[in-house]
């Protein structure tokens, strides 16, 4: 029957099959019919009778048959519901480990990160010291333009590590204030200048030549700028053409408040690579980059434009990138609605001087605190250095310090443990007391730090922030 797949009536089975030689009373009809299923039959339902009245008919087979496929069907949602159960079991196990290699690779490269801060600082700081001290050697600055240059590369690719970690956990926010827009271009422009030398570019700029006033996070707005510029330097052949062009109403007779009440318009445009169109749509992503970009030295990560769209979203705009192909340029265009009037009390203001100050330098990495310790005096400033927290308290039993800097994690006594017995020590009453740390925002900081300093720096520390902070001591 199996061979056959259709139903089989036999007469006095017992007669032919030896495996029914022991029923009783003898039987008279068996009718077999198959359980059918695919790839291949379930089985068979067989009925047998015992009496010579009543022998099977098309009804009775019919009945089996269907009976048959009754059990076929409850057989084959059985089998269907453990193979969903089983696959469904398979996919959570497949996401479990998915989230948790995510949360590995995502750990991993937020301390990466970290870590790669902590050699940066001291070699920044050593680049700086070098270059103030060897002003009239060209050949010496030569050589320094060169490990600048990689420098500034590094901790860019470093801080787009850090931006991809944030964006990842939803970390990477915008803090608005007033500002030009004339200044913003002017601050991404000077950042961008050496590396659009060093390639022989031709960057055209174009403002509009009456004061724009914007409410927007200044310090990320000009990172998206560096961005778009880094990228324009980085995929056009050397003598090549770059042009930064922003549009914006003007406002300046408007009503006095800062309501947002127009788009300014970022174009960046140049003549260098450009984007093949498969990669287009996707060319924000996270980690994207096209075959030929891999093959620069200076190709990056594949993070700017994920972090341009990230930061451009977040204040309400969009971006837009277009090009013909490859070796056709690129243009990328952000609008943005953040152009507003003139706000009353607030004005640009110019770097203010400061005095020399009394400064502690706590940090367990040596050359960290050699470097940053001669950069500071050569800055003017008294420096006292220490490698841990109890010769950090040594030192102010006899050292009264405006501002104490302060390396967080260090073994044995920490920064936060040091901080608050500073606190209180009575020659450190009106200490300003900062934090450096390799975390890219107080995000990641613990909320005892945030309570024991009165400021957060991150490492390789920026003069520019440290002024700021000097100003306020």
């Amino acid at each position: 029957m199996l061979e056959l797949a259709q139903g089989q009536l036999f007469s006095f089975p017992q007669r032919h099959f030896e495996c029914l030689k022991q029923v009783a009373p003898e039987v008279v009809e068996e009718l077999v019919v198959p359980i059918p299923g695919k790839p291949e039959l379930w089985g068979t339902l067989w009925v047998m009778s015992h009496d010579r009245r009543h022998l099977f008919d098309a009804e009775d087979r019919r009945i089996l048959t269907s009976l048959a496929n009754f059990t076929c069907a409850t057989l084959t949602i059985t089998r269907a519901r453990a193979d969903a159960e089983a696959r469904a079991a398979e996919a959570e196990v497949a996401r479990n480990a998915f989230a948790l290699a995510e949360a590995r690779k995502d750990d991993f490269v937020a301390t990466l990160s970290h870590e790669l801060r902590n050699p940066i600082a001291p070699v920044d700081s050593a680049l700086k010291t070098v270059r103030k001290i060897s002003a009239d050697s060209p050949a010496v600055l030569a050589a320094l333009d060169i490990a600048e240059r990689q420098m500034r590369l590094l901790k860019r690719l470093v801080s787009d590590l850090l931006d991809a970690s944030r964006i990842k956990h939803g970390k990477l926010s915008v803090h608005p204030s007033y500002g030009l827009i004339q200044d913003i271009v002017a601050d991404a422009v000077t950042a961008m200048k050496s590396d659009v030398e060093n390639g022989q570019h031709a960057l055209h700029v174009t403002v509009p030549p009456y004061p724009v006033t914007v409410h927007a996070d200044l310090i990320r707005l000009t990172q998206v700028v560096c961005n778009l510029l880094s990228n324009a330097v980085k995929y056009t052949p050397s003598g090549g053409d770059i042009s930064l062009t922003v549009g914006a109403p003007d406002l300046t007779s408007g009503p006095a408040h800062g309501n947002s009440s127009g788009d300014t318009v970022i174009t960046v445009r140049d003549n260098g690579a450009g984007i093949p169109a498969s990669l287009l749509p996707h060319v924000c992503e996270m980690f994207t980059q096209s075959a030929s970009a891999r093959k620069r030295a200076a190709g990056g990560l594949g993070i700017g434009l994920a972090v341009v769209r990230h930061l451009v979203t977040a204040h309400n705009g969009t971006v837009t990138i277009a090009s013909a192909g490859e070796g056709q340029g690129t243009e990328v265009t952000l609008r943005l609605p953040i152009v507003c009037a003139n706000v009353e009390g607030w004005t640009a203001t110019a770097p203010r001087t400061f005095e020399p100050k009394r400064i502690l330098l706590v940090d367990d990495n040596s050359d960290a605190t050699e470097a940053l310790g001669t950069l500071l005096e050569l800055e003017g400033h008294e420096v006292k250095r220490a490698t841990n927290g109890p010769d950090a308290l040594a030192i102010v039993e006899s050292f009264s310090p405006d501002v104490a800097l302060i390396d967080i994690a260090m073994p044995g006594m920490d920064g936060q443990e040091l901080a608050q017995l500073l606190r209180l020590r009575a020659q450190c009453s009106q200490t300003k007391l900062v934090a450096l740390t390799g975390y890219h925002s107080t995000t990641s900081i613990p909320e005892a730090d945030e309570r024991v300093f009165d400021a957060h720096l991150i490492k390789p520390l920026s003069l520019n922030d440290l002024e700021n902070v000097l100003r306020l001591s």
